[in-house]
């Protein structure tokens, strides 16, 4: 007879009983539950729990591996909305602090040009300035900031007869900036630097922006008359808006134009790295060579250059009653050049207002020595200084 341990007291029984005779305990139920499994395992086929365990586990993995790949997409959507505000925001901060920069630039006077204009400012007090609600425009040349022009503006605003306070900034995308204020007093005359992002575009970009610039002063501040400067390339720019502009020099009046070391026929080729290369539009006025060029008796350029052409084609549209202070540089190295412009390309403007049948006035200084160089002619320059002032204030 088949015997099995009784789980309760441990002794032998009979394996069909339904309870332990020895003590009592009931084993139908455990014995029926243990068959039940034992015929289900035996019923399914080989393999079968097994798969339909894995589908059930992967039923749910399914699901949320989606989950994830949803929740993924989701996240880095928003890092990179994140990253793109946080550029655009970086990019603020820094177009503020450059125009905080340069409104701060207002407010520092140049020291050193203080001390220099020590020796003319005693008899400067007692002139009278020459109509005070005329702003003075500086233009800076080919790749200038406002670096280019802070120091004839510091040495203007020493003379007690004129301030800074306002800046105009052109942008890369040509949008016209007025910086500060605009309030003339009946004994000073406001200057205003000009200063041009786009800074290698040349001469005919700069033109083209003051067209842009002359119509907003006129409409917010009611500019009709001005005096200006211009230094290298701004001072081809000048002459060239006021040929190519007849119907704003009509309404917003040029009175006076300093130039300072204009290239009107042509600049020195040097080969140097940081000048335009020749294919380029701009790149062909460095067309120029020492000992090149000459003038003929009646003053005319023996070589004339295209964008000097272009000027002596226009000639008659220069603006009735203009005043001309014509600066140049000659270094005496043998060049008879400042460096970088001749002194028959710097002087060609001479012949050029000469022959333009227009009534203007017209003279030219030259300066030599090492500060003549094409640069330090703008950079503290005291000889300059005094020609500009004494031109432009008394």
């Amino acid at each position: 007879m088949a015997t099995m341990i009784c789980p309760n007291c441990g002794k032998p029984i009979p394996a069909d009983a339904a309870t332990c005779p020895k003590c009592g305990y009931l084993l139908k139920t455990n014995v029926a539950g243990s068959a039940q499994d034992s015929q289900k395992e035996k019923s399914q086929p080989r393999g079968q729990g097994v798969v339909a365990h894995l589908k059930k586990v992967s039923r749910h993995p399914l699901k949320n591996k989606w989950l994830l790949a949803l929740l993924g997409v989701l996240f880095f959507g928003l890092l990179f909305f994140l990253f793109h505000q946080y550029h655009l925001h970086q990019q603020a901060v820094r177009t503020q602090q450059q125009t905080t920069q340069m409104v701060n630039t207002l407010k520092q006077q140049n020291q050193t040009v203080a001390k220099q204009e020590q020796q003319i400012q005693e008899d400067s007090n007692n002139k009278e300035s020459k109509d005070s609600k005329r702003p003075i425009l500086l233009l800076h040349g080919f790749g200038g900031t406002y670096n280019s022009e802070k120091y004839i503006a510091a040495s203007l605003n020493q003379s007690r007869t004129a301030k800074q306070q306002l800046i105009i900034y052109v942008d890369k995308k040509n949008h016209v900036h007025l910086i500060g204020k605009y309030q003339p007093t009946v004994t000073q005359r406001i200057i205003i630097p000009i200063v041009i992002a786009k800074n290698h575009a040349g001469e005919f970009y700069y033109s083209d922006m003051l067209a842009k610039i002359m119509p907003k002063l006129n409409r917010q501040y009611h500019i009709k008359s001005y005096d200006a400067i211009g230094h290298s390339m701004g001072a081809y720019a000048w002459i060239n808006y006021f040929e190519t502009h007849l119907n704003q020099t009509h309404r917003i009046i040029p009175n006076r134009l300093v130039t300072i070391a204009g290239p009107f026929n042509g600049i020195l080729d040097l080969h140097k790295s940081d000048q335009p290369a020749y294919k380029t539009q701009i790149g062909r006025l460095w067309d120029d060579h020492v000992g090149e060029n000459s003038f003929e008796k009646n003053g005319r350029p023996k070589i004339e250059r295209p964008e000097y052409r272009h000027l002596l084609k226009y000639r008659h549209r220069l603006p009735i009653g203009l005043s001309i202070l014509n600066i140049y540089g000659n270094l005496e190295d043998g060049t008879d050049s400042d460096g970088l412009v001749t002194t028959v390309s710097a002087r060609s403007l001479g012949y050029l207002v000469k022959t333009s049948n227009v009534k203007m006035s017209y003279q030219e200084k030259q300066v030599t020595g090492s500060k003549a160089q094409h640069s330090l002619l703008h950079v503290n320059n005291l000889k300059v200084n005094r020609l500009i002032k004494n031109f432009l204030l008394y």
